[in-house]
């Protein structure tokens, strides 16, 4: 197992215990842009604030879903 896959697995866990809704949301956002995390920021994993930062500076080269979940993450 990769350790951003690790790393989020104990994230969200921890998170489902005191936040269910706020657990599917992060799932949801992991699922959406894990693939672009490991295609432009994968030296940034496992560090999620890095990697999210890293994200927003490739957002016109993100897939469609995960530009999604940066928009509703704004709401």
């Amino acid at each position: 197992m990769s350790k951003l896959l690790i790393f989020s697995l104990s994230a969200f866990i921890g998170l489902a215990a005191f936040n269910p809704a706020t657990a599917r949301t992060m799932d949801k956002q992991r699922t959406a842009c894990e693939r672009d995390s490991h295609k432009f920021c994968a030296a940034d994993e496992p560090n999620a604030i890095a990697v999210e930062r890293c994200l927003r500076t490739h957002m016109n080269e993100l897939s469609s879903a995960c530009k999604r979940e940066f928009r509703a993450k704004r709401r």
